[in-house]
């Protein structure tokens, strides 16, 4: 009669994984062996390896492995010529780390970060990076799913080429960061950084760019980079950089956020109030006439709704890489800090036509938002000098009416008077009863114009000389 086969062990543990080795132990059976016998396999490419082990032993380190790879890792009891049946069980290494980062082309506004790429797939690259000024580290999470844009405002650049990511302080007190995430293996970044709050940003892996904020000017930063996959994090390499100084740290308008460097037109955080001021979200034409332009209104394509309430106007509205309205209130701060001139650009078709007004000022008495406005310049026509003196109204709030309800009746928000020869903020594509984007002394009063654009800056601002 034949002899029983041995009895299997159990518990098939892993520890001490790492991107080349790992220890994988299990539970020695009751009866009697002579041994055991480990056979581990690359589930992908390799050839599968056994190694011996004495029945005294439960543990076996194995070493030489792929980084990042999946092995499926199997025992077997052994008695003499006998074998049992085999417990097994899947074990990951980790992926190797990236290697030799280091920050170059440091200057005033850049730091080039360069390191070589992990040779394993990975979900995601982890970048770390503090100054000495702060409460401490927080961490920004960029999972892949949805795109949830709920983060702090910008100012530096981050972008990201093929094994590569460059800083750039864009403007101001803090820089905005750009990730620019590649199309490969390497399309997940994990993010740590110095502020006094966490975010949590969730961005899809086919998105091209990502925006963080706040790093500060004249600090020294330590950039630690990692990967990541699975919840497993590679070893952390790690270089320093420092920032330079801003001309104006804390820019009151896009003027200042232009000599501070940022040359490009583009989303840009302000403080009109200073540095103990809430800070405002703004785009700045950085091209048009010399650049350093705060626009505070956009018409382009009917697709905001114009014909809002006092509160809606005095606070904001709209989307700053579309259509928008800064805010009466936001108007009102940036006029009251330096004299300012007024800028509306119109087109339509092939034809572009301006107007500039040496004064521009939103006064608050009684939270009216009264206009001045005089000094016409310009290929548009004057069509703002009617409205001068004129208090803002909206459908649910006139503070001086005529003979009619003017914002009722021409369906926007503005300086009516009687009632008006300007009302960009009217009803889009509107060619009747002279309700839509009209300026008389360009088009009349039955065009309604396709784009316009309102924007200020200092009247004392002189464009700095291009290198």
């Amino acid at each position: 009669m034949p002899c029983p086969g041995p009895e299997l062990p159990s518990g098939l543990v892993f520890s001490e994984v790492t991107e080349t080795s790992l220890s994988v132990s299990w539970t020695k059976p009751k009866s009697p062996v002579s041994g055991f016998k480990v056979t581990y396999t690359h589930t992908q490419e390799g050839e599968p390896v056994s190694v011996m082990v004495d029945s005294g032993d439960s543990t076996l380190a194995l070493s030489n492995l792929s980084p990042g790879s999946s092995y499926e890792v199997s025992v077997i009891s052994v008695l003499g010529l006998d074998e049992s049946d085999a417990i097994k069980d899947l074990v990951m290494t980790l992926p190797d780390p990236p290697t030799t980062l280091r920050a170059i082309n440091v200057t005033d506004t850049k730091a080039l970060l360069l390191w070589r790429p992990a040779l394993a797939t990975v979900d995601r690259y982890v970048i770390v990076y503090g100054s000495e000024k702060g409460n401490g580290y927080h961490r920004l999470d960029i999972h892949y799913n949805n795109i949830l844009w709920d983060f702090l405002k910008p100012l530096a650049i981050l972008e990201h080429f093929p094994s590569q990511l460059e800083l750039s302080q864009a403007t101001v007190i803090l820089d905005e960061i750009i990730i620019l995430v590649l199309a490969s293996q390497h399309t997940f970044y994990f993010i740590q950084y110095l502020l006094t709050s966490q975010q949590e940003v969730t961005i899809d892996s086919t998105v091209t760019e990502f925006k963080l904020s706040r790093l500060y000017p004249m600090s020294k930063y330590t950039v630690q980079l990692q990967g990541e996959r699975g919840g497993s994090y590679t070893a952390a390499i790690s270089t320093e950089f420092t920032t330079g100084n801003l001309r104006y740290p804390f820019p009151s308008d896009c003027s200042q956020v232009l000599l501070n460097g940022m040359h490009e037109s583009g989303e840009v955080e302000i403080f009109p109030n200073g540095r103990q001021g809430k800070p405002v979200l703004v785009y700045c034409d950085q091209v048009t006439d010399g650049g350093g332009w705060t626009v505070f209104q956009r018409r382009m394509d009917g697709k905001t709704d114009f014909f809002r309430g006092w509160e809606n106007y005095s606070n904001g509205f709209g989307e700053l890489s579309g259509e928008f309205w800064l805010g009466n209130e936001n108007l009102h701060n940036l006029t009251s800090m330096a004299p300012m001139t007024l800028r509306v650009d119109l087109r339509a078709g092939d034809e572009s036509v301006f107007a500039k007004y040496s004064t521009f000022t939103v006064d608050n008495v009684r939270r009216n938002y009264a206009l001045k406005v005089s000094g016409y310049s310009g290929t548009a026509g004057d069509s703002m000098s009617y409205h001068n003196g004129r208090m803002f109204s909206t459908r649910d709030r006139d503070p001086a009416p005529f003979i009619t309800r003017c914002a009722m009746s021409y369906r926007g928000g503005w300086w009516y008077k009687n009632c008006h020869q300007a009302n960009l903020n009217g009803l889009y594509d509107t060619n009747v009863n002279h309700q839509g984007l009209i300026w008389t002394a360009w088009k009349g009063k039955d065009y309604s114009v396709p784009f316009t654009e309102m924007k200020l800056r200092p009247t004392s601002f002189t464009p700095p000389t291009q290198g």
